[in-house]
């Protein structure tokens, strides 16, 4: 719509530079006085390539030229910022081919940035011989950067303003709003020309506030003066209607509105706002609201509710004794649906009882009258006689319907049933009423020293369902899948609305150990995890879902209600691992592992203050057999269960914030033992793993940062690990993350790669030092003169990126030499060593640091 947009891109870059051709020309010779550069331009940017727009060799213009940034220092300047090379800067970047060309030995950039911190632009000098002394003249070339950007946007925004300027005064005549502007201490005022028009006032007269008060009716010119009074003394602004009559006698209604304008000390130094002819718009609704005061007279005095509405069903009209009846207000009902009114299932097909009348006219209710249920606005469900007439009003049909409220009769029943333990969206028992049957079925089964059998499911990924479509269609499809599964379940089972996604299944029987091997449990699964349960329509598409289940039998006089609810938790979290469709059933010794899980996250909340933790290094080697870095292994010796193993408790702390405690306890260990290293005189390097909640924790750098800062150790000597997994948590934090930690010196390294979900794209990008080959593929080499195609590939990969490969896991010489034949960088796994302890690691360190000593040899 605007011919200039709000944010300058290339386009507007290039056009308000040649329109400051003159200008800029004229600033750029004045800097390169100071620079003395044998060639200054200023260029833009077009996506892969660069183009000048202004050229300068020796303070003369000369044609200009387009250039790839694919390889070049500009596209470095562009992302990152100011850049210099005072020397070899043609050999520095081989591939800018205008550099070689040109001869350039010396190189200064800085971006030209838009408002929204965009690099659109260039400034550049080359010199073609090398400048020592180009860093110290770096600050002068970035100021003046700075100030072809704030010269540039400031161009942008006049011609800006100039556009949007005539574009309002086209508004203000098709809207008919002219603005106004009153000056405190000069006492002056401005009009726009619409103010003139619509006092009917002519623009070669002088118009004073004065003559604009008596324009307004004569009943008016008070509330005028108070308005304008309080804006003055209180700050506030103010907008209302007032009756006009314009120079030429002529009637109006105006929309006045009026704001002050403060300066920096609080104080009102003007005022200004806006007339707005509405005499259209108010007449018509003056006659309108006489109309309706009529209606709304007659309505109000009948003791029924009457509610209008049109063929779609909108609510077009209320009266009082409706508004008592259903507890809103004539707001929060008029334009809404009728279906806000009805409870489900009433609300769900409503429509398309209506759809049915207008395509056969056959009535079920039109003329006929009957009982229904309605809801009020607390939710709460109702019994009411319902009778409905057609009608038409302005050619358009309508649906009147009356209605009583007969609740009174039936209240007891209907508050206990809806509020206590129905669930309002699907209509289906709610978690107190499971828990209500589920101890009457506990108590039946300690009497018959019998067992009771439940469920739990939940549907798969529904928060992701409700940021894509809404909650008012997760609502929907959660209604409709509470349908399909009850009617799928049949009367062997009652199905309760457990809250949010979940939903609790209850064997309505007791049962002894050996009559549950009777029962067809892989029939129960199959028809609760049906396909068909979860396809649902979502405006015109079909969208399936899926859903996952966990179970268990619980007997009396080991469970109570609440146990069952978390070991049910407890079982569906395992079900979640193998969705879809997951299921996992925990049979008795499951239940020991569910005490054995609670048991072990409560003590990983303090595992790091117990000195239970230790660590565990496993060398990495080089094909000469030297040790090039170690990998830090967690291990945890518990006092309760012993050696636990980390597949076991890391998962466990990654669900709660525990993982970052251990991961803060790992990395102080890790820098403590590069400390020892380098007392040694080592460059050894450590790597360490990080979750993905450690890299996304907001201190996570600082964090680092400072404890490397304390222990005064080389932050290149710390390899953070990451997994793939990890990465793509939030990528573009992690990547923020990652940027800032290697311009500090730490490196990266890519765990398990090949096994996640690695895109060549942002791997590129990331400042990585290493990839990781899974032992996953390692496993996989039995013979050294075979080929094996994604090991070749993650090698070759790695070259491509100029970073070091690791292969880990290598457990056979057939392995390690079809490593080696194909160029792998560094070895790790138990054909070399076995991870060892902290006391091993030190002896081995040791005989490292001794040069005269063998070193082991593996070719």
């Amino acid at each position: 719509m605007f011919k200039y947009q709000k944010v300058f891109n290339e386009v507007s870059f290039r056009h308000i530079v040649e329109s400051q051709e003159t200008v800029l020309v004229k600033h750029l010779q004045e800097l390169n006085i100071d620079l003395n550069a044998d060639i200054l331009f200023l260029g833009v940017r077009n996506g892969k390539t660069a183009s000048t727009i202004i050229t300068i060799r020796e303070q003369n213009r000369v044609n200009n030229l387009t250039y790839s940034l694919e390889g070049s220092p500009c596209e470095q300047v562009l992302n990152d910022g100011v850049c210099c090379f005072p020397k070899d800067t043609a050999k520095l970047f081989p591939d800018d081919k205008t550099l070689l060309d040109l001869k350039v030995e010396g190189y200064i950039g800085s971006s030209i940035k838009n408002e929204a911190g965009d690099p659109i632009g260039i400034l550049v000098a080359l010199f073609f011989k090398p400048k020592s002394e180009l860093p110290i003249k770096l600050k002068i070339f970035d100021i003046f950067s700075n100030f072809i950007c704030t010269y540039i946007q400031k161009c942008h925004l006049d011609y800006q303003t100039n556009s949007h300027l005539s574009l309002f005064k086209e508004v203000e005549v098709i809207s008919k709003t002219g603005a106004w502007e009153y000056h405190i201490e000069t006492k002056q005022v401005f009009w726009t020309d619409e103010v003139y028009s619509i006092c009917q006032f002519s623009k070669d007269s002088k118009l004073t506030t004065k003559q604009v008060k008596c324009f307004f009716a004569e009943h008016e010119r008070k509330r005028v003066n108070d308005v304008v009074k309080s804006v003055l003394t209180n700050g506030k602004c103010f907008e209302d209607d007032f009756e006009f009559i314009d120079a030429k006698g002529i009637e109006k209604w105006l929309k006045v509105t009026c704001k002050p304008l403060m300066n920096d000390k609080g104080r009102i130094t003007s005022v200004y706002g806006a007339f707005e002819d509405i005499t259209k718009e108010k007449t018509l609704l003056l006659q309108e609201s006489e109309r309706s005061q009529k209606l709304d007279n007659i309505l109000n005095n009948i003791n029924e509710a009457v509610i209008t509405i049109c063929r779609s069903g909108v609510i077009q009209h209320v009266n009082q004794a409706a508004l008592s009846i259903f507890q809103y207000s004539a707001n929060e009902l008029i334009g809404q649906d009728i279906s806000k009114l009805m409870p489900e299932p009433y609300a769900f097909q409503h429509h398309h009882y209506m759809q049915s009348y207008e395509n056969t006219g056959v009535p079920k209710i039109i003329g006929v009258g009957r009982q229904l249920t309605a809801k009020r606005k607390n939710g709460d469900i109702f019994q009411i006689e319902l009778a409905i007439t057609k009608s038409f009003s302005l050619g358009e049909v309508q649906y009147i319907g009356v209605i009583r409220d007969i609740s009174e009769r039936i209240l007891a029943q209907d508050t206990i049933y809806n509020i206590a333990y129905t669930d309002k969206l699907t209509q289906l028992k709610n978690n107190q009423w499971f828990e209500k049957e589920c101890k009457d079925l506990l108590l039946l089964a300690s009497i018959k020293s019998q067992c009771i059998y439940a469920l739990m499911l939940n549907i798969d990924k529904m928060s992701q369902f409700n940021l894509q479509f809404g909650f008012e269609q997760g609502d929907r499809v959660l209604k409709q899948i509470a349908v399909n599964l009850g009617i799928a379940i049949g009367n062997d089972f009652n199905i309760y609305r457990y809250g949010g996604d979940s939903f609790v299944i209850l064997y309505n029987k007791v049962f002894t150990k050996d009559d549950f091997l009777k029962l067809n449990l892989n029939f129960i699964k199959t028809t609760l995890l049906d396909p068909q349960n979860y396809i649902l329509n979502v405006g015109d598409n079909d969208i399936v879902l899926t859903a996952s289940l966990g179970a268990a039998t619980f007997e009396p006089d080991r469970q109570s209600y609440e146990s069952i609810n978390h070991i049910l938790g407890h079982a569906l979290r395992s079900a979640k691992k193998h969705a879809p469709f997951g299921f996992h059933h925990i049979l008795e010794e499951g239940v020991e592992e569910f005490d054995r899980f609670v048991q072990l996250h409560k003590l990983l909340k303090s595992i790091t203050e117990s000195e239970e933790l230790s660590l565990a290094f496993q060398p990495q080697y080089t094909n000469t057999g030297k040790i090039n870095s170690f990998e830090t292994l967690i291990r945890w010796n518990s006092s309760v269960y012993g050696w636990v193993s980390p597949a076991e408790f890391i998962p466990l702390a990654e669900e709660t914030d525990a993982i970052i405690k251990i991961g803060d306890w790992v990395l102080e260990n890790a820098c403590m033992a590069i400390q020892e290293l380098m007392h040694l005189g080592l460059k050894t390097s450590i790597s360490v793993n990080i979750s993905a909640k450690q890299i996304v924790d907001p201190n996570f750098s600082d964090k680092l940062i400072d404890l490397v800062t304390a222990l005064r150790i080389s932050a290149d000597m710390l390899i953070l690990e990451l997994t793939e997994t990890a990465l793509i948590v939030d990528i573009a934090l992690v990547k923020k993350v990652m940027n800032k930690l290697s311009q500090y010196g730490f490196r990266f390294s890519i765990d398990d790669f090949g096994t996640g979900y690695s895109s060549l794209a942002y791997l590129k990008e990331l400042p990585i030092s290493e990839l990781k080959i899974d032992k996953y593929f390692i496993n996989d080499i039995e013979d050294s003169e075979k080929h094996y195609v994604i090991v070749d590939t993650i090698i070759h990969m790695a070259h491509a990126l100029g970073v070091n490969c690791v292969a880990e896991g290598v457990e056979t010489k057939e392995q390690y030499e079809y490593l080696k034949k194909n160029h792998c960088s560094i070895y790790q796994g138990y054909y070399f060593s076995k991870p060892v302890d902290i006391q091993t690691w030190r002896e081995m360190i040791a005989i490292e640091s001794n040069s005269h000593k063998n070193r082991p040899d593996f070719s």
